[in-house]
This record gives C-alpha cells, structure tokens and sequence, in this order.
C-alpha cells in the first residue's frame, strides 16, 4: 500500500482491514439468491 493510500484511509477514518474483501457465509449467498431471484420475478418479499 502506498503512502498517499494510507493517507487517504486515515482521511475517511478507515484502516487497511476495511479494504481487504469480506468472508461471504452460505447464508449470505441464499438470502442474495433470494433477493436477486425476487428482483428478476418481480415479487415483493417481506422482512
């Protein structure tokens, strides 16, 4: 990382941790399939 990177993560108050790509659950992709599934048929899901 260089340092105008650092600088600009210390700007927004972020650390290297917030840019480095999340672990994605199996639940995380079910509610995504879902979600996007719902979007593509055009049926409202409630929460």
């Amino acid at each position: 990382m260089t340092e105008l990177e650092k600088e600009m993560l210390e700007t927004v108050g972020a650390t290297e941790a917030d840019t480095k790509p999340q672990e994605v659950s199996q639940l995380d992709r079910i509610e995504a399939q879902a979600l996007f599934t719902a979007l593509m048929t055009d049926t409202l899901l409630e929460e």
